[in-house]
């Protein structure tokens, strides 16, 4: 009797260590095709000459809200490449958005500085109410923190120098968050 159920132990201990390997093996064959097939279409991509990427811009209307866009911008090795061409992308808005930069602004200078971006911005005096104000802040703050995983806030300073405001509205004192509240679909 001993016997038999030791036996029995065993068989079940290999039918166990069976279903084990299966397990693991058939898991393993999965990841090497999904492996395979995104290999694939890299190199689709790189044999098409495919040097772009898609990423989602916001621009201010006239309306007053954000108007999501894709876009495709140059594909680049840093962040900071990255979030100068999305700064730069947004100069060109689709039908419907407008460029958060009026005539005669520019970016001076982007710095990643751990999770933070600063944008240095070169701005010529400008009267606007409050909600245009905030929606051209929030273009650049979610054009940003939407594309690039390692930045989490994003500052905004004005020829180098910390100003009080914008346009003399929305405090530029405190770094700005992800809002998508202000954006439309």
């Amino acid at each position: 009797m001993r016997k038999v159920l030791i036996f029995s132990l065993v068989i079940i201990v290999l039918g166990f260590l069976v279903s084990l390997l299966i397990y693991f093996s058939s898991k393993s064959s999965r990841k090497k095709e999904e492996v395979k097939k995104e290999v694939s279409s890299i190199e689709e991509g790189v044999q098409q000459g495919d040097n772009t990427e898609k990423v989602k811009l916001f621009f201010p209307t006239y309306e007053g809200y954000l108007l999501p866009a894709e876009k495709e911008i140059p594909v680049s090795e840093t962040d900071l490449e990255r979030a100068e061409k999305i700064l730069e992308a947004l100069k060109n808005p689709p039908a419907g958005g407008q460029s958060p930069f009026p005539i005669g602004a520019s970016v001076r200078k982007v710095y990643i500085v751990g999770k933070k971006a600063v944008v240095d911005l070169s701005l010529p005096s400008e009267r606007t109410g409050t909600t245009q104000e905030l929606l051209v802040i929030y273009s650049f703050v979610n054009s940003l923190v939407y594309n690039i995983d390692s930045i989490e806030e994003v500052k905004i300073v004005i020829g180098g120098i910390e100003r009080k405001t914008l346009y003399g509205h929305v405090s530029l004192k405190y770094p700005f968050y992800l809002d998508l509240s202000y954006a439309g679909e």
